[in-house]
């Protein structure tokens, strides 16, 4: 039983290793998703903008210029790329039990 101690250790190394890793996982996510809403603000202001300045023109043009703006403001889709990344390099005489 001298090996338990030593093989709680290794575990939790891992398991701390296992929260670095994923730490990082949701820290990317997040950030994206915030770039995307920081995105989707920006469109939705210049929707309302181009509402109000279609409201000062008068019916054919408005009709022509939404027109226009419903072909331009079609949903772009996007890849959310996870990879993992080594926190830091492991020492060469740490032992490894499976």
């Amino acid at each position: 039983m001298r090996d338990d101690p030593e093989r709680t250790l290794v575990t939790l190394d891992q398991l701390s290793q296992t929260i670095e890793v994923m730490t990082s996982v949701v820290n990317r996510l997040r950030r994206h998703l915030s770039e995307q809403i920081q995105a989707q603000v920006e469109r939705q202001k210049a929707e309302i903008e181009l509402e109000q300045e279609m409201s000062k023109i008068d019916g054919g043009e408005a009709q022509n210029a939404q027109a226009n703006t419903s072909k331009n403001s079609k949903r772009e889709s996007f890849v959310v790329e996870i990879n993992q990344q080594e926190a830091e390099p492991r020492p060469k005489s740490r032992k490894v039990l499976h």
